[in-house]
């Protein structure tokens, strides 16, 4: 084996896997959106007498989001604009515990904290958010 092509080659394979895995994820994500935008537009539709849209708007943002996090192309730039906290990085951190038995015990309780508060601070983003004074007319 060529000490010059493994790395590459690994490289490759790498990237392939976390590509699948994010459009499956983005996948996912479409799946989920499509009749919850739909639930959201009739919503706003129902309630559009007596306020402005919201629902929809939020659906809107909430996959905008989610989008910027999965970051499907990153696989495409280089390394050093890897550095955004995204999918990329949960996953090059799972790839970190699968490959690090020592320490893999350890690295896997910080990342499900780390997790933990990714996803409680996403749910409080995704809480409407409301200005003093703003109303809807």
């Amino acid at each position: 084996m060529d000490p010059e092509t493994t790395p590459p080659r690994r490289s490759l394979i790498r990237d392939v896997a976390f590509f699948q895995l994010k459009l499956l994820l983005d996948a996912a994500r479409d799946l989920v959106l499509s009749p919850v935008s739909l639930a959201a537009a009739l919503l706003d539709f129902l309630l559009s007498r007596h306020q402005a849209p919201r629902y929809f708007p939020a659906v809107l943002r909430l996959g905008e989001r989610s989008e910027a996090w999965i970051d499907l192309w990153s696989a495409g730039r280089d390394a050093q604009s890897r550095e955004r906290m995204n999918v990329d990085a949960v996953l090059s951190h799972v790839e970190a515990v699968v490959r690090d038995p020592k320490g893999g015990a350890h690295r896997a309780r910080v990342l499900k904290r780390w997790a933990t508060r990714q996803a409680a601070k996403s749910r409080r983003a995704d809480s409407p958010e409301t200005t003093p004074g703003e109303t809807s007319d």
